[in-house]
């Protein structure tokens, strides 16, 4: 074996919650591991450390130094163990050297506050996805745990404003969605969006609907026009639209507003003069 073959581990990205024991199965993986999160990667002597003591990542969900990690990756020859609460906040090319593997369902951290204090209320985690920021909101009337928990997460603000419209007065949202956002700072923002609603919702929240798929798209592909704007045109022309009518089914027809196919009249009942069956044996 020349002294240039090594083998090369892949590294190995472990996600869960909070508190279900990411870092714990990690540093079962490593040997005195050199530790850093993933906002503060440091490259500084990655090629001089020890391959057995391995490398861990913490929290490559929240700003991580993308090009850093990657440089960890390719150069350094020992084990890498990354830490997420998910996958879909990694980035995609992190994550496509990475092989994955799960936490576990025990909640470590909250089995350990109860057996201290028993009787002790289970706080919420301070990382949420937008369904749980949107439930929140609509539904915890202390306003400043929303608050910070807004200005911590900072979901899209289209996208948790479109999920809020569902459930609130429009007018709530106004002064917010067109004044502040992306015009003052994003924690103000997050701060008045969190205080234009008492958050006393007791019914069912309502989530936005996906708009039907149109099939025009396709219809224009299948008759070899560029886009609708163009077929539209085109479906002025008698000659077109008859041809149109030859290459598409009812249902499409119907779509782009040129009725149905025509159908076949039935014709008269074909009669055949077999004569006797003298004549049929001659």
């Amino acid at each position: 074996m020349g002294l240039t073959n090594y083998e090369t581990k892949r590294p190995i990205l472990i996600t869960g919650k909070p508190g279900f024991g990411k870092t714990t199965k990690a540093l079962s993986m490593l040997d005195e591991p050199l530790i850093m999160f993933a906002n503060e990667v440091d490259t500084t002597d990655i090629q001089s450390m020890p391959r057995r003591r391995g490398i861990l990542i913490e929290d490559v969900h929240h700003k991580p130094r993308k090009e850093d990690i990657l440089y960890i990756i390719r150069n350094f020859r020992g084990q890498i163990v990354l830490t997420s609460i998910n996958e879909k906040s990694v980035p995609k090319e992190i994550k496509a050297m990475c092989q994955i593997k799960r936490a576990g369902r025990t909640n470590y951290l909250r089995d350990s506050v109860m057996d201290i204090a028993p009787n002790s209320v289970h706080p919420k985690p301070a990382e949420m996805d937008t369904f749980s920021l949107v439930m929140d909101y609509l539904k915890n009337r202390n306003r400043d745990e929303v608050a910070d928990r807004l200005k911590y997460n900072k979901p899209s603000d289209t996208q948790i404003l479109s999920w809020l419209s569902e459930n609130m007065h429009p007018n709530r949202l106004l002064f917010v969605d067109g004044v502040v956002k992306r015009r003052w700072s994003s924690n103000y923002f997050y701060e008045l969006l969190a205080y234009a609603f008492e958050g006393n919702m007791s019914g069912r929240v309502q989530f936005p609907k996906r708009n039907a798929y149109s099939k025009v798209p396709y219809i224009c592909r299948k008759l070899g026009v560029r886009d609708e704007r163009v077929l539209k045109q085109l479906l002025k022309d008698e000659d077109f639209k008859k041809w149109a009518t030859k290459k598409l089914n009812n249902s499409e027809c119907r779509i782009i507003g040129i009725g149905e196919k025509r159908r076949r009249k039935k014709t008269d009942p074909v009669v055949y003069d077999v004569g006797s069956l003298e004549q049929f044996m001659m």
